[in-house]
């Protein structure tokens, strides 16, 4: 069926178009443009929004669970689960993440998620013990070429990230030959100094994970990875913008500092996102949520952010216009880890649209040109 979508106006989001006409048919994308200039093929079904603005749908590319699921049991029923809780709030396309477990656990964990055809974020095990966060101690592992060889076997290729902290043995190396096989490597939850993180940038690695948390903190002669992260332009970095695990005014910073194309939002979500105060799990981890905080013996596991939380959390803490924000919810992180036809509101992209308030709740939802949230 072809649907054409009309709104006040569309972000793609390098460009702002108002009075915005959007053409989808067989999924895709076919036309986008201002309303006197793309015609309606005949017999489409036709959606005028209003003062609404059209948007790409967001793609998380950390997020453990949601809506009482966790992604680290890769069955059927806490996909679905995980995938309606995100959907409603706007999140189209995700990495499932793993957190650390015992290591035939984890290649078990990423074999059922590749059968359910979901992409994968590995977070962990080859973190640093001093930076480990919730994640146990007991099962953290060095980075090894056989290692990397036993997920890519795993994987399929469906794995498109990897954290790691580069300061390990081996890390290297193993940068190196994840990056040679596609997958965007990340720095995080790491005691890295400088010249440990700039080793790990020359060998491949492009990401930071949820910056600020699980890392070395900044000092004015011994930045680390915190301080390359603020100050390479070329390397990309992720912040969880729940005010709880930065400091609204350092997020906003951060924003500032890493726009427009360098930052990229992210939930942490874990199980728990959705459902309440309460106890919850990550992975095999026990965590009490109080007042929307996450906490296993004190530390903070993880998050209930939702990704359009996050949006309109960037908008206030930063500054931001609702485009930029957007932008790092959207286009930054689909460019990331490789998702060519997401993040973009062209022709031939995928036809994943949200139709947002000019703050940015979330009024309607199409995955494929299918809603998935929002009646008439």
């Amino acid at each position: 069926m072809t649907m054409v979508l009309r709104a006040r106006r569309l972000l793609t989001p390098l460009q702002a178009i108002d009075d915005a006409t959007l053409v989808i048919e067989g999924g895709r994308i076919v036309a986008v443009g201002r309303r006197d200039e793309v015609a309606a093929p005949a017999g489409a079904h036709q959606e005028d929004f209003g003062d609404a603005v059209l948007t790409p749908g967001y793609v998380d590319v950390h997020v453990h669970g949601g809506g009482g699921f966790d992604l680290m049991r890769g069955d059927a029923e806490a996909i679905a689960g995980t995938a309606r809780h995100l959907a409603q709030h706007g999140v189209t396309s995700y990495l499932a993440t793993t957190v650390t477990a015992p290591w035939e656990r984890t290649l078990e964990a990423v074999g059922r998620l590749v059968r359910a055809g979901e992409g994968i974020h590995l977070e962990g095990p080859f973190l640093s013990p001093k930076r480990r966060g919730v994640h146990p101690e007991a099962e953290l592992l060095l980075p090894t070429p056989e290692r990397l060889d036993a997920l890519w076997e795993r994987g399929q290729e469906r794995i498109r990230m990897i954290t790691l902290a580069p300061e390990l043995k081996g890390a290297a190396e193993f940068i190196a030959a994840a990056s040679a096989r596609g997958i965007c490597v990340s720095m995080g939850h790491s005691d890295a100094t400088l010249a440990e993180a700039r080793a790990g940038m020359a060998a491949g690695a492009r990401h930071v994970t949820h910056t600020f948390n699980a890392m070395r903190p900044l000092h004015q002669r011994e930045p680390g990875l915190l301080g390359l992260a603020l100050s390479d332009p070329a390397l990309s970095a992720e912040i969880i913008a729940d005010g709880i695990h930065v400091a609204p005014e350092l997020t906003g910073m951060f924003l500032r500092m890493k726009a427009p194309g360098r930052a990229v939002l992210v939930s942490d979500g874990i199980s728990a996102s959705g459902c309440g105060d309460g106890e919850f799990t990550l992975g095999a981890i026990k965590v009490e949520v109080a007042r929307g905080c996450c906490r296993h013996e004190g530390v903070l596991a993880g998050s209930v952010l939702t990704l359009d939380q996050a949006v309109r959390h960037a908008m206030k803490f930063g500054g931001l216009e609702l485009a930029a924000a957007v932008r790092m919810a959207t286009l930054n992180p689909a460019a990331l880890v490789g998702l060519e036809r997401k993040g973009r509101l062209e022709a031939e992209m995928d036809a994943d649209v949200l139709v947002l308030s000019a703050t940015g709740e979330v009024k309607a939802v199409f995955q494929g040109g299918q809603r998935l949230v929002g009646g008439r």
